[in-house]
């Protein structure tokens, strides 16, 4: 029996998620860029005709990267989020998680991609912030707002997660894919001992 039009094929989530996952490795490796559909069809072994099946268009096929990517971060996510008995060992858990962070290609080229995409695709830079970076500022609010001694106010609870989380993304970007690794090295766990000793004894006098 032919299968009526627009119906589902019985594997669909598969399929689906195969594709998925082919196309995120391609565009997390190698230089970041944004590839044509045509290069990620090629890059999942696939047709342009195909990804339109499962993902619409192109803008579609990058939102659902976003969304896929914010999935896989969640359970690190979790694991950052539990409070601490003070402010300045919350901000110290966060900055040792931070070198390990800024150590993972993944970590470093999933952001930059998701600028890059976001920057020039309005709907697809609400899906970044929506799916990753949000989701990534918010583990440290929760941290923060459920750690003794934390501000009260949310919107320095949240100011306080933006100036942590900030100088983690540039540092990263800057050595691992700015050539900053030989133009001007930096050990990433002295920085981050500094950051985590500035703004952890900062954020605690303004409780």
């Amino acid at each position: 029996m032919a299968r009526t039009p627009g119906a589902r094929n019985y594997n669909f989530d598969a399929k689906r998620s195969a594709l998925l996952d082919s196309v995120i490795t391609f565009s997390l490796s190698g230089e970041i860029r944004r590839p044509s559909l045509r290069q990620l069809a090629m890059a999942a072994e696939t047709s342009e005709p195909t990804l339109r099946h499962y993902f619409t268009d192109r803008k579609g096929l990058v939102i659902a990267m976003m969304v896929e990517l914010g999935e896989r971060a969640q359970p690190i996510w979790r694991q950052l989020e539990e409070p601490a008995p003070s402010v300045e060992e919350a901000v110290a858990a966060c900055f040792r998680h931070a070198v390990a962070r800024m150590d993972d290609d993944i970590f470093v080229r999933m952001h930059a991609f998701g600028m890059v995409e976001g920057m020039a695709e309005p709907d697809v830079g609400q899906a970044y912030l929506e799916h990753i970076l949000e989701p990534s500022m918010d583990c440290v609010c929760r941290k923060l707002a459920g750690t003794p001694g934390s501000p009260t106010d949310g919107n320095e609870i949240r100011t306080a997660a933006i100036a942590m989380f900030s100088p983690v993304i540039m540092i990263s970007l800057h050595q691992h894919l700015l050539g900053g690794r030989a133009v001007a090295p930096l050990d990433n766990q002295s920085a981050v001992e500094q950051l985590s000793n500035w703004l952890g004894g900062a954020i605690a006098e303004t409780a």
